[in-house]
């Protein structure tokens, strides 16, 4: 299929996934696959645990219910961490992106694969809110597990995605970011330095050496 070559994914990675999710899920993978920066497993998390919120609103059992209750009081606790962080929301524009531009292809192509919900699919402010709360408590990422039925789709997703990159591939980047901090530390330092050396350098090049040599009228 031209549209999975194109996104780099194979049907077979997606034969677990709903028919409804698989462009989305596809789409993810190449988002982690090409973004710059690179993707931070908890921006992953969060998006996947965004999706399966919209599929919980989907359904009727009696334990969804309870566990969208459930995700419904979480939603109205106060955040407390309401920092702004500018490379999350860069990385998940880049993810509505690639997103618009595989709706398009798939349409283009005829549409292989069935177009999920948009209005269930994406909320930018609690991507960033699920996003916020995995870093200082990761424990939000057990959500929905009231739900067996959305707690194993959760898993069904993150698991598919992960076995499209490198084992190692979160962990890679993890170290890239701190040899990388390490860099910009010293970096810092040795700029400090220099500013510090400014002043006694500009000193001297106001001293005019050849004062002396000057002739009054």
């Amino acid at each position: 299929m031209l549209l999975l070559e194109t996104l780099g994914v194979k049907m077979t990675f997606l034969e677990p996934i709903p028919s409804h999710l698989q462009l989305s899920v596809a789409v993810t993978c190449y988002w982690i696959r090409c973004s710059e920066p690179k993707v931070k497993l908890n921006q992953l998390k969060a998006l996947l645990l965004m999706i399966v919120s919209g599929e919980l609103q989907r359904v009727t059992d009696d334990s969804d219910n309870v566990a969208y209750k459930e995700f419904l009081k979480w939603k109205e606790k106060k955040l407390q961490n309401n920092d702004f962080d500018l490379d999350a929301a860069h990385s998940f524009c880049q993810w509505q992106c690639c997103l618009q531009m595989g709706l398009y292809l798939n349409q283009l192509l005829g549409t292989p694969l069935c177009e999920p919900d948009l209005s269930r699919l994406y909320t930018g402010t609690l991507v960033h809110r699920l996003y916020q709360e995995l870093k200082s408590a990761p424990a939000v990422e057990n959500l929905f597990t009231l739900s067996p039925k959305m707690a194993q789709l959760y898993l069904v997703l993150l698991n598919t995605i992960e076995s499209t990159v490198s084992p190692d591939f979160f962990q890679k980047m993890t170290k890239t970011r701190s040899v990388s901090c390490k860099k910009r530390k010293a970096s810092n330092k040795k700029k400090s330095a220099i500013r510090r050396a400014v002043p006694d350098t500009q000193h001297l090049c106001n001293v005019n050496r050849f004062a002396s040599l000057e002739v009054d009228d």
